[in-house]
């Protein structure tokens, strides 16, 4: 006799996972981590003018506060995309998109 699969007691490890994805905790270190290597690639004279955005099917949306900022921004897009690539596989971002939103 075979015992239903929902018997068997679950792991520790995919309760936590299912947890995180379900309270959306995943995405917040996702764009944290996001927001520090941004931070880390464009320099501090540019950090404070910067903000992470959603990501959304490959797609992560970067917001500067000013255009000299945004313009800075898509100077340095493709290097800027290479690194999040190289050390953040797992949320295949496959674009960067710039928009200017204001701090306030």
């Amino acid at each position: 006799m075979t015992v239903p699969e929902d018997r068997f007691p679950k792991r520790i490890g995919s309760i936590v996972s299912q947890l995180l994805a379900r309270r959306g905790y995943a995405q917040v270190f996702a764009t944290e981590n996001l927001q520090s290597l941004v931070e880390s690639e464009v320099g501090t004279s540019l950090a404070g003018s910067v903000r992470v955005g959603n990501l959304r099917g490959g797609k992560l949306q970067i917001f500067a506060t000013d255009s000299v900022a945004l313009q800075e921004l898509t100077f340095r897009k493709r290097d800027l995309l290479k690194r999040i690539q190289k050390e953040m596989p797992e949320n295949k971002v496959t674009e960067l998109r710039f928009r200017i939103q204001s701090n306030s």
